[in-house]
């Protein structure tokens, strides 16, 4: 685009604050991606995005050792009169630390620098029961039949199965899934009815880029459900 044209209804929507409309022209660096510059990963999310659009030569740098940006892509050339938009992969380390870190890309243009900001949680994305670093817990009547877990994965290598021997009161629905692609699971499972007063419970373990996740079941005795 030359800069006679001025500023495109694009670009003049996010950088109308970039336009010089005295003399027709523009130059800016704006990170599009993530949002607000700041985005949160789960611990097996190995890959995300950076785009950004500017009209400056540009170069990048990592500040963390788990995170990488292909080498070929790391810096560019503006041609001047013109202006670039880039969407460029950003590679992370599965996450096995079990706390939260974080990263960032500098996007350096015009002698600036802006952040965009990644976050890595040190746990898998469990949705049901709602899972957190603390505590994963999904609570069953004595006469519930069945319930089920969901979860996402950003493998293609995730297993489920329960921790050390299955107990006898609880299995695995006839044709669940125990492993499979990245993308979002739902696994249903049966309970025989508890008629002792005494509550159980059990662990199903799903693993995905060497992160484990404990996913505890528990089943209420027969004198509290009674009672509720």
């Amino acid at each position: 685009m030359k800069k006679s044209i001025g500023c495109s209804l694009l670009l003049s929507a996010i950088l109308l604050a970039a336009c010089d409309k005295k003399e027709n022209s523009y130059d800016f660096a704006q990170i599009l991606y993530p949002n607000n510059g700041y985005t949160v990963l789960y611990a097996d999310q190995v890959t995300d995005s950076l785009k950004f659009a500017t009209t400056y030569d540009w170069t990048l740098s990592v500040s963390a050792d788990w995170m990488s940006i292909a080498a070929d892509s790391m810096s560019g050339t503006v041609p001047a009169g013109a202006y670039m938009v880039s969407n460029l992969t950003v590679h992370f380390e599965a996450n096995n630390t079990d706390t939260v870190r974080s990263g960032y890309v500098g996007f350096h243009a015009d002698g600036k620098m802006l952040q965009a900001v990644y976050a890595q949680v040190g746990f898998l994305d469990v949705r049901r029961p709602n899972f957190s670093a603390e505590q994963s817990m999904l609570t069953d009547s004595a006469r519930q039949a069945g319930d089920s877990i969901t979860f996402r994965t950003y493998s293609n290598d995730w297993t489920l199965a329960f921790k050390d021997a299955a107990p006898d009161w609880i299995r695995l629905a006839d044709g669940a899934a125990t492993s499979g692609k990245a993308g979002l699971h739902t696994v249903a499972y049966l309970l025989d009815e508890n008629t002792s007063a005494a509550e159980r419970s059990a662990i199903l373990q799903l693993k995905s880029r060497g992160v484990t996740a404990d996913i505890h079941i528990r089943q209420e005795g027969a004198k509290q459900d009674a009672q509720e």
